[in-house]
């Protein structure tokens, strides 16, 4: 798929992104939000990833695509989606986890990676609030390369700000053949890779969390 945005669902003059430099090589996005064309009525929506891969104000990225493709298409109480906003657990530019991780660990020497992290929760409850439904897709990051505590650290930091302000309004992918609702280790499936979106399904934190 090519990494450009589809100018026939996208209305590319007004996407809007924000991101900062906080070190060399390190680029960091918080936001990324898309509105469809020709869209003035509709539902904003929110996405929650792991990370930015490539996508920007100029360029998309597979993930991204497919989730154009979806939402452009998707209807909830007869109303489609005006505009998708993707946020992530770890704002942190990269194709790859171990990439990640290597930014994150560069972040940590220089003494900024808890202040990149507040900022992103706080900026995505900002982003968030005015959302009709949020789509918690963020999977689980590749074999040894992500710490399981230090992500699932940053996963709570989200997980508590939505159950507050999504608690009745939380999404997951439905993917294609897929067996069960959540990854093995429980995890909302990740839309990247050669998933197929079939839908979404409902979900309640107390699922999330494995208690019911």
């Amino acid at each position: 798929m090519a990494n450009i945005y589809n100018t026939s669902k996208v209305d590319h003059h007004k996407i809007t992104i924000d991101e900062e430099t906080f070190i060399k090589d390190v680029d960091v996005r918080y936001s990324l939000t898309i509105p469809f064309l020709n869209r003035i009525e509709g539902h904003s929506v929110g996405i929650v990833l792991m990370n930015p891969s490539r996508a920007n104000l100029e360029k998309s990225d597979g993930t991204v695509n497919k989730l154009i493709d979806f939402f452009y298409d998707f209807q909830l109480d007869e109303s489609y989606v005006k505009d998708i906003t993707i946020c992530n657990i770890l704002p942190v530019y990269a194709s790859n986890t171990t990439s990640v991780l290597a930014k994150i660990r560069d972040l940590h020497k220089e003494s900024m990676l808890e202040k990149v992290q507040k900022l992103n929760e706080n900026k995505l409850a900002i982003t968030m609030k005015e959302k009709r439904f949020v789509v918690l897709a963020w999977g689980k990051p590749e074999v040894k390369t992500i710490s399981n505590l230090f992500y699932y650290k940053e996963v709570l930091r989200i997980t508590d700000l939505l159950s507050i302000t999504h608690k009745d309004d939380l999404y997951i992918l439905d993917i294609k053949n897929a067996n069960n609702r959540f990854t093995e280790h429980g995890d909302p499936r990740h839309a990247g890779r050669a998933v197929a979106l079939k839908g979404l399904k409902k979900v309640y934190m107390s699922e999330l969390f494995g208690l019911s």
